[in-house]
């Protein structure tokens, strides 16, 4: 009598990798700092105009895109 438990397994199973890269990982940081930023030089461009406000709030916008994205990335990788 045969036993199913010694046969020798046809197909070796699925390798699964939840995050491939570490690049995959981190897209909302990059998105907001891109967005926020650019928004951020809006905003100090139509507040005063100059080229010092407008240097002020593109790296205002990038920090605060920065602390939302990596907010954001550090919640999805808890699911």
């Amino acid at each position: 009598m045969a036993r199913s438990h010694h046969r020798h397994k046809k197909y070796h199973p699925v390798q699964y990798h939840p995050v491939s890269s570490k690049s995959k990982r981190k897209t909302a940081t990059t998105i907001f700092i891109i967005f926020l930023g650019i928004f951020g030089l809006g905003i100090g461009y139509f507040a005063a105009g100059s080229i010092a406000s407008l240097i002020i709030g593109g790296i205002i916008g990038s920090v605060v895109g920065y602390l939302i994205g990596y907010n954001l990335d550090k919640m999805a990788t808890r699911k």
